[in-house]
């Protein structure tokens, strides 16, 4: 079917659903942004104000663990929202070129993406382009290697609650009963289920506290708006009343920016969060590169997790112990510089672990009363006690700070010079951050500005 008959497919259903789909009251539409490509975004059908109430989603066409749980009973508590949301995808997935016959969403169903191949989690599940794997940053393949563990852990869940509930499958037009094993077909259904909740769900009330994980919700409409990180945003009117009872779960609407007027047939963005593009890429599929985000905007980041570790296993025995200390004292990994409205920093957790290491720059050492005794100024530090450590080992920090962004630079350039990058501008970009953090970084110790 058409692209353009699902759209108004869609707006019929929304309107069944009680959403007002006149000129008055819905200015948004769906368009195709690169002509004979299915990326879309949204766009004004006409000029609106500033705060303007662009579309109303009635709450009944959300998808979200209340608009489902009354359709898998009470066995659905042991799911997440994650879960259940992607289990019933999965259970009504279109088939290739045609619509999902699925009664109580079909029509919303319909215009999901039809495949994920392009998202990195795909690369790893399906093993499709491994090579690309093997050119990312060790960072981002951190990452993406913990979001498959997420989707696995996911996948288990549903698989066996599916085993448990073969009902499940027996209802669906696309399943016979003679193909009821979890087969690698539906483990591919729930992959495509799964980035779609990943990449499309917003925070939407329905648990409390606020807080609550299965606080998430699908949203027709809402999900073809692109992201921005500069350009002026859609808003909710409710973003800043977090309290909602669940009880009181509400319609989904959304208000143009606040700030300006937009003119027509212009695009519309959700700003999905001040994200470095490691984030983008292994959430999202998408990078951004830096020079299209004006400098006061940017929100770059790199994680040196495994450049400190590295310093940490050279110490041996004592590497191992300044391990445990770090780790008692909650300051274990997660360890990045940043540059963000202008300015380049170090994480305070990257600044406390290499304060710890500059006590020990060299050597073995093991625990005794007077590393012990070295080891009093730096817990002084991080219980606020203090701001810094004794200027000669402020110095030796510094030091391995220098040390971190040499390191980062010369992989980065080193990963840059590669021919299959030229091919891989995502990959490219993932790595042109890193060492512009780096960069920055390096200029400001060597000014004599840090700390």
């Amino acid at each position: 079917m058409d692209d353009d008959v699902r759209w108004r497919n869609l707006l019929s259903w929304l309107e069944d659903h009680g959403m007002d789909k006149g000129e008055s009251s819905l200015h948004v539409q769906r368009r195709q942004i690169y002509e004979g490509t299915n990326y879309y975004g949204l766009f004004t059908t006409k000029t609106v104000l500033p705060s303007t109430k662009l579309f109303n989603i009635p709450k009944t066409a959300l998808m979200n663990i209340k608009t489902l749980s009354s359709h898998y009973g009470s066995a659905m508590k042991s799911l997440s929202a994650t879960q259940l949301i992607s289990l019933h995808l999965l259970l009504h997935r279109p088939r290739p070129d045609e619509d999902s016959l699925e009664p109580l969403f079909g029509p919303y169903i319909s215009t999901l993406p039809r495949n994920f191949d392009y998202h990195p989690l795909s690369w790893i599940t399906k093993s499709i382009n491994t090579a690309l794997l093997e050119l990312l940053p060790p960072s981002t393949k951190q990452a993406l290697h913990d979001l498959s563990l997420k989707f696995q852990n996911d996948l288990a869940t549903v698989s066996l609650f599916v085993r448990d509930h073969p009902q499940l499958l027996e209802a669906t037009p696309k399943r016979s009963s003679a193909s009821l094993e979890w087969d690698e077909s539906l483990k591919d259904d729930y992959l495509w289920a799964w980035l779609n909740v990943n990449t499309r769900c917003v925070y939407y009330q329905v648990k409390n506290p606020s807080s609550h994980p299965d606080n998430i919700t699908l949203c027709p409409i809402l999900d073809f708006a692109n992201h921005s990180s500069h350009l002026p945003c859609m808003e909710s009117p409710f973003s800043g009343k977090p309290n909602l009872r669940p009880d009181l779960y509400r319609d989904f609407s959304l208000i143009s920016p606040s700030q300006t007027s937009v003119d027509t047939d212009t695009e519309l963005y959700l700003k999905y969060g001040a994200h470095c593009n490691r984030v983008l890429f292994v959430e999202y599929g998408f990078v951004l590169p830096i020079d299209s985000i004006p400098e006061t905007h940017r929100a770059l980041e790199v994680n040196v997790d495994d450049i400190v570790d590295a310093f940490l296993v050279d110490k041996g025995e004592t590497g191992s112990w300044l391990k445990e200390i770090l780790t008692l004292e909650n300051y274990w990994r997660d360890w990045t510089m940043h540059y963000a409205s202008g300015s380049v920093f170090p994480s305070y957790r990257l600044v406390t672990a290499l304060r710890l290491l500059a006590i020990f720059p060299s050597g073995s050492l093991l625990p005794t009363a007077s590393s012990e005794d070295l080891l009093r100024p730096w817990k002084d530090v991080v219980l606020g006690k203090r701001e810094t450590l004794a200027n000669k080992y402020e110095d030796i920090f510094r030091s391995i700070l220098r040390d971190v962004c040499t390191t980062v630079i010369e992989r980065a350039t080193k990963a840059l010079q590669r021919c299959k990058l030229k091919e891989q501008e995502s990959i490219m970009v993932l790595w042109l951050e890193e060492r512009y953090v780096a960069e920055r970084m390096l200029d400001l110790i060597e000014s004599g500005e840090v700390l």
